[in-house]
Formats: C-alpha cells, sequence, structure tokens
C-alpha cells in the first residue's frame, strides 16, 4: 500500500500485510527468525532511487522452507532528491505493465531463536531481485458505469453522479487523493470524471464518481447526442481519459497519464419521462381549429427538470392533425416526482 498526498509525493507511507523473504544459511541446523528489521535501498533499471527503512518488528518463519513472512505500516518510502524522475518512471510502468522487476539492496537485523536460545544477528547484507505484479492500466476487465443520476445543474456543468467500477490485477493498494479524468465521447470531451480521495484496491471495486457533464465549442453538439442517446434509450461507448492534469501530486501525474479506459459504456434510461398525453377537442373545434392537450412528467432524477418550451406533432395513423409549434410553458418537476402540464 503507497498512500500519496501532494505533501508526500516523494515520501508516501508504505505498508505491506503480507511480505516474504527467502534466506539460506550455511548450517543444517533449523533457526526461527521471531524479528526483524531492514534498511532498504530500492533500484530500478540500474538506479538506486529510494531508501525504505522497516523498523524492528515481528516476524514468523517457514523454518523447513526458511522463509519469513512480516508485516510492516507506515513506513516512509523515501525517494532520493536526485532521482524524482526514476520514481515517476517506475510509478508509471507499474500503472501499466503487468509485471516490474526492480532490486532490494541493504542490510536487516534479525532476532533468531535457536537452540541455544534468541540470538540478535546484525548487519546480514543482502541484494535481490523482486518483482511486482502491475496495474495494467486498470484496463484487463472493461470499466462499469451504473447509478447513473442528473444530480444537480449549476451555471456552468450538469452534476451527474454515477458508481464506476473498476478492476485492479495487482496486489498494490493506491492512494491518490482526489482525481480528475476527461470525459470523452466520439472523440470530444465533454466533461470531467473525478474520484474524490481516490483508493484504489486490488480486485473489483465500486468507486463514486461525480460528471461534471461540461462541452464545450464544438464538442457541445457530440454531447447533445450522448444525452440524446441516454433519454432514447441507446446505450452510449465513451472514454476516461488520464492526463498530466489529473492530479496535482507530481509523482503521480506522469502514471495517471497513462489511464484510457474504453469503452466505458454509459447505460441508457430505460423509461420514459412522458408517461402519459392527452388531446381534447372542443365543441368549436372546426370553426377554431384549436384544441388542447396536458402530459405527465415522470423525473427519475434528484435535480429538477423545468420544461420552458414544447414542441410536438399529432398524428392519427398516418394522417397529420396538427401541432404544438415552440409553446413557452413554465413546467417544474422537482426530483423524483411525477407533474402534468
Amino acid at each position: 500500500t503507497l498512500m500519496f498526498s501532494t505533501n508526500d509525493a516523494y515520501d508516501p507511507p508504505t505498508s505491506s500485510n503480507d511480505a516474504t523473504a527467502a534466506f539460506t544459511i550455511p548450517f543444517a541446523f533449523p533457526i526461527d527468525i521471531i524479528a526483524l528489521s531492514q534498511n532498504i535501498t530500492v533500484g530500478y533499471e540500474g538506479t538506486s532511487f529510494a531508501e525504505l527503512t522497516i523498523p524492528m518488528g515481528p516476524a514468523t518463519t517457514d523454518v523447513d522452507a526458511r522463509i519469513i513472512y512480516l508485516t510492516f505500516n507506515n513506513t516512509p518510502f523515501a525517494v532520493f532528491d536526485n532521482e524524482h524522475s526514476v520514481f515517476n518512471q517506475f510509478l508509471a510502468d507499474t500503472t501499466v505493465n503487468a509485471n516490474e522487476s526492480f532490486t532490494l539492496s541493504g542490510a536487516a537485523d534479525t532476532d533468531a531463536s535457536t537452540a541455544v536460545g534468541v540470538l540478535t544477528l546484525t548487519d546480514i547484507e543482502f541484494n535481490v531481485g523482486t518483482s511486482i505484479a502491475g496495474l495494467q492500466g486498470l484496463n484487463t476487465k472493461p470499466a462499469t458505469v451504473s447509478n447513473l443520476d442528473v444530480n444537480h445543474g449549476y451555471t456552468d456543468y450538469l452534476l451527474i453522479t454515477v458508481t464506476t467500477t473498476l478492476y485492479n490485477p495487482s496486489n498494490i493498494t493506491i492512494g491518490t487523493g482526489d482525481v480528475t479524468f476527461e470525459l470523452q465521447f466520439e472523440g470530444a470531451t465533454i466533461g470531467e470524471a473525478i474520484i474524490s480521495n481516490a483508493v484504489i484496491v486490488p480486485g473489483s471495486a465500486n468507486y463514486s464518481t461525480d460528471v461534471h457533464y461540461q462541452p464545450q465549442g464544438s464538442a457541445v453538439a457530440i454531447g447533445e447526442q450522448m444525452l440524446e442517446n441516454f433519454l432514447q434509450g441507446i446505450d452510449s461507448d465513451t472514454t476516461i481519459l488520464g492526463t498530466t492534469s489529473t492530479t496535482p501530486i507530481e509523482s503521480l501525474q506522469e502514471a495517471l497519464s497513462e489511464i484510457k479506459l474504453s469503452p466505458v459504456v454509459i447505460p441508457a434510461l430505460h423509461q420514459n419521462l412522458i408517461t402519459s398525453a392527452s388531446l381534447t377537442f372542443p365543441t368549436d373545434i372546426a370553426k377554431t381549429g384549436i384544441a388542447s392537450t396536458s402530459f405527465t412528467l415522470s423525473n427519475p432524477f434528484t435535480a429538477s427538470i423545468n420544461i420552458l418550451e414544447v414542441s410536438a406533432k399529432v398524428t392519427y395513423s398516418d394522417l397529420y392533425l396538427g401541432e404544438i409549434n415552440q409553446q413557452s410553458i413554465s413546467l417544474d418537476a422537482p426530483g423524483h416526482t411525477n407533474v402534468t402540464s
């Protein structure tokens, strides 16, 4: 687990609930390591870039297999001041690749239970290679969207809340703080997908996501098409795209800019907003040519819906009867209510 913040971009608190280390000794007698401390230098592609100083803590040992099991909590992953770029690249490669190799070197102190009692063994040097499973861009299984709700309308964007399900194939838990991804539809950016205080855990998990729908310029028509798809029962394939602006945490900017989730299907609304309509002909219809109509609007969202203008055509079989031509009205449907015009 690495928990990043703007203050700990190059010194994130690091924990593990299942670290293992294999060892050998040149003697045949059993040895049980019951406590262990380590001063580890981490290397990547030939460059030492960070230090992990794990204080003395309890350990258990498979004596016959000679494997040590240990845990540690909130130990700073201290990146050297002149090797920030190496750490950035290590995080980026671990984000996109299936597996990443690196080296661990340093010295360990142990308390070892033996036939003659507990012995303290100090400055046991090591230099080993290891590897870690990567996140593979969080793209090994499709990201899915559910529980879509139009939550509120603001002057410059429409707030849509969704639940995003992501799959992390690694055993890394990474805290990224607030992250903001671009939301694209048909190649145009139509808004942002924001996960607050994100902590990406191994396996499949749900993440509350705020979508700021705010297409601009040439993207307005494309954004409107996606809304029309949603209301007309048509699913839309979108893309969630990372950029260097996705996070203010400098060490994660390169890594998160590699994220591209596509397609992310926006499920359509499979219900009618207009649930019923009626048309009434008065007795003097032959003279006036004017009939009256009403309709019922069912609002499934938390945000209110305000109808300002209506246009509609009226047909009977294939016969055109007339139309409502941009009739101005004022109809307010609060969230989760039914209203009749």
